[in-house]
């Protein structure tokens, strides 16, 4: 069964995951992150059927946020690598490890920690304002209107199209 398309919701978020939201794909990404690139060693990590993570790379493929690069000629054999625009959906996998860290990690706590190179320091990710470096919270922000903005499906949360 094919899953339905959201790419005709006015909706960055529902286009997003119409790239990214399938099962598996951000456990794809983030052994990419983590330094994996070859077939056989995320499929191995995973455990995930040969056929399904060959449809997750593909859809990543296409969607340019990985490339695929043949690294053996015999038998051909190829590794992803994020491109700039994979690259870009790091801090998305990073704020899911911090709820995730929070909320699921059960009591033994995290399962892995985050350093951040520059400082040397465990950390975790935070949204904040690019503007001022102010926290991003729900309390603290509002959805308004912009430039690519219509009515239709999945829209009613945008300030100006609630009610109409």
């Amino acid at each position: 069964m094919s899953k339905q398309s959201f790419g005709d919701i006015s909706c960055s978020i529902a286009r997003a995951l119409d790239v990214v939201g399938q099962r598996w794909t951000a456990l794809v990404l983030r052994d990419l992150f983590a330094g994996m690139a070859r077939f056989e060693d995320i499929r191995r990590d995973l455990g995930i059927a040969s056929n399904v993570l060959a449809a997750r790379l593909d859809d990543l493929e296409r969607h340019a946020i990985v490339e695929r690069r043949q690294y053996q000629s015999a038998p051909p054999r190829f590794e992803y690598v994020l491109t700039d625009k994979g690259r870009d959906l790091y801090p998305v996998i990073v704020t899911l490890l911090a709820w995730g860290d929070k909320w699921a990690a059960g009591d033994d706590g995290p399962p892995a920690l985050l350093v951040h190179d520059e400082c040397g320091c465990v950390t975790t990710a935070k949204a904040v304002c690019a503007e001022c470096g102010g926290e991003l919270e729900a309390q603290s922000t509002t959805a308004v209107p912009g430039p690519g903005a219509r009515v239709g499906p999945g829209t009613a949360v945008i300030g100006g199209f609630i009610g109409k």
